[in-house]
């Protein structure tokens, strides 16, 4: 079956619809893109089209990008190049016609999608919600390969052109007309009659076809940066350094892509293509680009899942109530309203309300600064929010989350009290970081209701949200919690009630092992270099303090209190805990001193020293990495989490763990199992017990599988 469709009336407006069979959306695959060229050989021949559009008939999108699955399997970098190669000579075939061509944009144009409409005479644009320009190719790993690094800094100039080059970002049909992306926008509503008159103005020369940079620029200084030799060598150092900075070299992608426009810019279209061919070629094959491939369709499946076997039916989820005001609670408050719900927050005084509040705004005028909200839409988002010292306005909620202090007595005292007040219907919900929640829910008439919503701090940032089943937790309210932490634009994981949940379970031994190896006699500088050269954002004591050493202890000793001596505290964290003032960040002094731009270490802290010396670099690394792939093991044993694929997806979204890698336990499978496994004997041998190999290693070993294989298998 044909993708593309063409008609042409009697002006010589000729139109090409993609709707490509059997699919949801556009997408650019090898047989699309031989229709395509076919179909563009043949209109060189003809003298009767006047102008060409491009259209799509899936609502919302226009071309969602290349065949992810075909760029997946290429492993030889020729192919890789001939590919890029094919996909380059296509577009310019569109780019050389001998009349114009107009790409109509009225939903999602991204990756090969906006490439193909870059390479058009004119872009025009819906102002639909649903309309996304970008190159989102270094999320893959790879660099844009049919001509975007070539042609967006020669249309809108390089200063604009390398934030969505370099890191994927993309932009509304508001900001693609500020930078000269599109030539024109016009409402959803009367898009047809704007699209009318914009052809009538192209085929009676009023648009005449230009090129060059469509942008303005804002001064000569702006000017100078954009189409001097000196002013672009300029920007493109910075963006270097920036580059650096942010990715300390582990990915290749952005600093080839750089390369690409770097090398584009003082030479003709033609070698630029070609020198984007070569480097396309290079990052397609390499294991970060597979890795961030697979991160890709692990997060398409979490969008389909539900979080239940069986479909539910979905309630509205419009009112919320959110019992603490401190600075979880606070934040939650903040993304409900922001969301569009109306909430009601409850304390116990009139200080602690007054400071969600406080956060809230301050999360307000944040988006406000960088205009991504009015002052008005503010102003009517705040007044979303109420809040009082009673459980008024709570029987209108449908959810209510509960953020107080981690103390399982208080809790259920507060639950008991708030099932008195709320509707038959409400949902309650959990933001525990590790208390049992069929313990909690064991106070309820209803525990069926019950459910843990664990949202990761700072809320506005963490895109993780896990959503507990308790023993007697319903299927309607799992399924209603994966819905909303969706609607909240969050990323939901449904995980097994246990102590730490998973994350928690994962990350507190990687916590504890850093120090544990400062008793062993490693400098801290040294622990958390290890861990971010490895490719986390932060080292594990500078976590710590981050999250605040009170946080971190109490969910240790949980932890301990439910797993035992593999779990045990380490002495000199026990130690920390019992000292006044010293709480990490919030306080000032944790395993640095804070105060300043710059941290440095707490010299003052007394470290009781276990008498080891020698510990390498390399074993650092082992000792707080192989902790966590050996507690995760159990997890899945466990049936904890029901994919090894959401488990990783799960520590890059609430630890930070390295995307490159692809996750803990695909870091696993690269180590090879039998590694594993003997490094885990070894440190069990130096160390003790806590680095027994989980039996699921050793049945891995003995079978000659990964994790990866274990998923699909089971």
């Amino acid at each position: 079956m044909s993708a593309f469709s063409f008609n042409i009336d009697d002006r010589g407006v000729a139109t090409l619809i993609f709707d490509l069979p059997n699919e949801k959306v556009n997408k650019l695959s090898t047989d699309v893109m031989v229709e395509l060229r076919d179909l563009l050989t043949s209109f060189n021949d003809r003298k009767d089209i006047k102008v060409l559009l491009i259209r799509s008939a899936k609502p919302g999108i226009f071309i969602a990008g290349a065949d992810i699955k075909e760029i997946e399997d290429i492993t030889d970098p020729q192919e890789g190049f001939e590919k890029a190669s094919m996909g380059q000579g296509i577009m310019n075939q569109l780019a050389f016609l001998e009349f114009p061509t107009i790409a109509v944009i009225e939903g999602v144009a991204l990756g090969g999608g906006l490439e193909l409409a870059l390479a058009c005479s004119f872009r025009v644009a819906s102002d639909s919600s649903k309309v996304q320009l970008g190159l989102p190719e270094v999320n893959l790993g790879i660099i844009p390969g049919f001509g975007g690094t070539q042609r967006l800094p020669r249309l809108i100039g390089v200063q604009q052109a390398l934030p969505m080059i370099l890191a994927g970002k993309s932009v509304d049909t508001k900001a693609a007309s500020k930078v000269g992306l599109i030539d024109a926008s016009f409402s959803e509503v009367f898009f047809e009659d704007g699209l009318t008159g914009f052809v009538d103005d192209v085929l009676s020369g009023k648009r005449p076809v230009s090129y060059g940079i469509r942008r303005k620029f804002k001064g000569m200084i702006d000017q100078f940066l954009d189409t001097s030799f000196i002013g672009r060598a300029l920007v493109f150092r910075q963006a270097k350094k920036n580059l650096m900075a942010q990715t300390k070299g582990q990915y290749p992608a952005p600093l080839a892509a750089l390369d690409a426009v770097k090398y584009g810019v003082f030479v003709p279209i033609m070698p630029g293509l070609k020198m984007e061919a070569h480097l396309f070629s290079k990052l397609v094959i390499t294991p970060i680009c597979k890795n961030l491939i697979r991160l890709f369709y692990i997060q398409e499946a979490l969008k389909k899942d539900i979080g239940v076997r069986d479909s539910v039916a979905i309630k509205p989820m419009t009112h919320f109530g959110v019992l603490g005001a401190g600075l979880m609670g606070g934040g939650i408050a903040w993304l409900f309203s922001y969301r569009g719900g109306i909430v009601r927050i409850k304390d116990v005084t009139w200080p602690a309300i007054a400071k969600a509040f406080k956060t809230a705004s301050e999360l307000y005028q944040g988006l406000v600064k960088k205009r991504k909200l009015t002052e008005s839409e503010m102003t009517m988002a705040m007044h979303h929010l109420s809040g009082g010292l009673d459980f008024t306005g709570f029987s209108q909620a449908n959810v209510v989350v509960e953020a107080i202090v981690e103390d399982m007595a208080i809790k259920k005292k507060v639950f008991e009290e708030l099932e008195a007040n709320i509707s038959e219907e409400a949902i309650i919900a959990s933001n525990t970081s590790g208390l049992s929640i069929t313990e909690m829910a064991s106070v309820l008439k209803k525990p069926e209701r019950f459910v843990g919503m664990h949202f990761f701090s700072p809320v506005h940032r963490m895109p993780l949200v896990e959503v507990i089943r308790g023993e007697k937790t319903s299927d309607e309210t799992v399924a209603h919690i994966v819905q909303l932490s969706k609607d909240l634009k969050k990323t939901p994981i449904v995980v097994e009630n246990c102590p730490g949940f998973l994350v928690n379970r994962i990350l507190i031994p990687y916590v504890n092992e850093a120090v544990r190896l400062l008793e062993d006699g490693v400098s801290l500088p040294i622990i958390d270099k290890v861990a971010v050269d490895f490719g986390m954002p932060l080292g594990p004591l500078a976590l710590a303090d981050e999250v605040g050493l009170d946080v971190g202890y109490k969910v240790a000793k949980q932890l301990q209190e439910g797993y035992g001596d593999r779990m045990a505290i380490a002495k000199s964290f026990e130690a920390i805990h019992q000292l006044k003032g010293v709480l990490g960040k919030k306080s000032g002094k944790g395993f640095y001193i804070h105060g300043t731009k710059e941290k440095f270490p707490n010299l003052d802290l007394k470290i009781e020293q276990s008498g080891c010396v020698g510990v390498s670099e390399a074993e650092v690394r082992d000792r707080l990495f192989l902790i966590m792939v050996n507690e995760a093991a159990r997890c899945l044993a466990e049936g904890i989490v029901k994919k090894v694929s959401y488990l990783d997806m799960a520590m890059i979204l609430g630890t930070g763990f390295p995307p490159f890698r692809g996750g803990l336990m695909r870091y696993a499978d690269s180590l090879g199992i039998d590694i594993v496994k003997g490094k885990l004997n070894v440190l069990k041998e130096k160390y003790g017990s806590r680095f027994e190999p989980a039996p699921l290693i050793n049945e891995l070993a003995a079978s000659k599988l990964t994790f990866g294989q274990w998923e699909i298998g089971g």
